[in-house]
């Protein structure tokens, strides 16, 4: 295994870069446009984009605007709020933001094109806060600052997209608990080739390969390290991945494809923890049949360790156009997902595990509704039911210090919601939305994080062409409400675009100043106010 890693991290060159949050799938536009991408501390102007919803996925809403956005390219990350393609008149951008609680918001992108078949992205951000925030055990002085970076290029053959991205993060923190060392550290790195047909025809297909590391140091949770551990553990995801897909004209059935990605996992320093390989096959097929759009498929995961070898689970879409502003839909999904580092970490960065976990698998996720759309109007309103053996959860554990422990039972819940939006010709848009949820789980307490009602309400004003007023208020209560508490946040922003290159944007968030759990255990910061400038270059 040490050789095969080694021969990876040669074979895909492996760089010295720091990031912030999870893998990186970049997005390369062969046009000179942008992914821009701000990160969740950061309210933008809502985009009332209905979509159909997954019961996995929180209760957010879009925004969009911004003074100058930024223009970014982003994969897998921790981003809440994804801004729409623009075309860019400057290939960079920077942008700086400084607030109360030491908040910082530090942003560069460029883009550069040697050839018309040559593209470079390159991005780095920086943000995070240092202040003093209430916790359930009293008062603490809370860290968190996240970086990240990365770079792609990418080459258009004739036949062919090849694509080389190299990516890195760090995320410099402090637990809520006494510890010899408060200087907890999560490093990130990744790297990848990527290929993409370019053919026009009715074969299209993808592949790649991929190596990844998430190490930890100074964690005061894991109790399960080894002697020499002291510094640090790791975890080592080397992968590969490809699809083919066949296009038809004229038929009833419209297409067919199918998936197939392998992955490795191995664990350095940490007693216990075996290392095991998945291998995911996602055949589909899509049909036509009068106005119905049918989309048959299937989630196979295999796993040599951790698990039953073999789980199955659905992947079906159902939508019927009834006429050109509604449309009825269906989906049932499922599947099976390594409980690995980035799992966990998605759940709280302050995670507490004593054992490895096994693999959460969701049998049945399934969700219909309806969407409708008349002209600045559209709605999106659904009823569903999921079951999950061996969800991930997390808790607080509560004593001298804090930790989000995560642990594993099986939960089900049938959930009901909706969202409006309607925008007015840009200069007046405004959104609501809300979801209720009734979880079922043998022990509540575990339910800490999971939103039982949540509501949504966004505003925004185009006050002249370049001046924005936007307002958010977010209300939610938990499946297991102590020591939770409810969510109670009210955000506002204003950007202005004050020259062709340059704006600037001030924000107050949770201006209500309530507390509530982000993370298991952990809560979320108080009142803070920001100011930041950005330019085009």
């Amino acid at each position: 295994m040490k050789k095969s890693t080694l021969l990876a991290i040669a074979f895909m060159t492996a760089g010295t870069l720091y990031a912030q949050k999870d893998s990186l799938n970049a997005v390369i536009q062969v046009e000179n446009e942008y992914t821009p991408v701000v990160t969740k501390a950061t309210k933008k102007g809502f985009t009332p984009t209905i979509e159909s919803t997954d019961s996995n996925t929180p209760l957010e809403l879009e925004f969009s605007q911004e003074a100058t956005p930024f223009k970014g390219f982003t994969g897998e990350r921790d981003v809440k709020e994804l801004l729409p393609k623009q075309n860019g008149n400057y290939p960079g951008y920077v942008r700086l933001g400084y607030g109360t609680g030491n908040n910082i918001d530090a942003k560069v992108s460029y883009q550069y094109s040697p050839t018309d078949k040559d593209r470079i992205n390159a991005v780095a951000s920086l943000e995070g806060f240092n202040s003093s925030i209430d916790s359930p055990i009293g008062k603490w002085d809370s860290r968190m600052y996240n970086s990240w970076t990365g770079v792609e290029y990418s080459h258009k053959f004739e036949k062919l997209v090849l694509k080389y991205d190299i990516e890195a993060g760090n995320s410099a923190f402090n637990y809520n608990t006494p510890i010899p060392t408060d200087k907890q550290c999560v490093q990130k790195f990744g790297t990848g080739i990527k290929g993409e047909s370019s053919l026009a025809g009715p074969f299209a297909y993808d592949f790649g390969v991929r190596y990844s590391r998430n190490s930890y140091k100074h964690t005061p949770f894991l109790w399960n390290l080894t002697e020499d551990a002291a510094g640090g553990f790791g975890e080592n995801v080397i992968g590969a991945d490809a699809t083919l897909k066949y296009e038809l004209t004229d038929n009833t059935l419209r297409n067919v494809s199918v998936g197939v990605s392998l992955n490795n996992y191995s664990y350095s320093k940490l007693n216990g923890y075996k290392n095991f390989t998945e291998l995911n096959i996602t055949p589909a097929a899509m049909f036509k049949i009068d106005f119905i759009d049918l989309r048959l498929g299937a989630q196979l995961n295999m796993l040599t360790k951790g698990g039953a070898f073999l789980a199955i689970a659905p992947d079906i879409e159902i939508e019927s156009a009834l006429n050109e502003s509604l449309t009825l839909y269906t989906d049932i999904k499922g599947g099976r997902r390594a409980s690995s580092f980035k799992a966990m970490e998605e759940l709280s960065p302050y995670w507490a595990c004593g054992s490895q976990l096994k693999p959460a698998y969701t049998i049945a996720d399934i969700t219909t509704g309806a969407r409708v759309s008349m002209n600045a109007l559209s709605a999106n309103l659904f009823i569903g039911y999921a079951y999950t053996k061996n969800d991930l959860l997390a808790c607080g554990l509560y004593g001298d210090g804090i930790a989000s422990y995560i642990t594993q039972e099986n939960t089900s819940r049938i959930y009901i919601g909706g969202r409006v939006g309607y925008d007015h010709e840009g200069w007046l848009k405004a959104s609501a939305a809300a979801k209720y949820s009734r979880w079922n789980c043998d022990h509540k307490m575990l339910l800490e994080t999971k939103p039982e009602f949540e509501m949504e309400l966004n505003a925004e004003a185009r006050l002249l062409e370049d001046i924005y007023v936007n307002a958010t208020y977010c209300f939610a209560t938990y499946a297991y409400d102590a020591p939770s508490k409810n969510k109670n946040e009210l955000n506002l922003r204003t950007s202005y675009k004050f020259a062709d290159r340059f704006g600037a944007f001030v924000e107050g968030n949770n201006l209500l100043n309530r507390e509530y759990v982000k993370y298991a255990g952990y809560y979320e910061q108080g009142i803070n106010v920001l100011l930041g400038f950005s330019a085009s270059f």
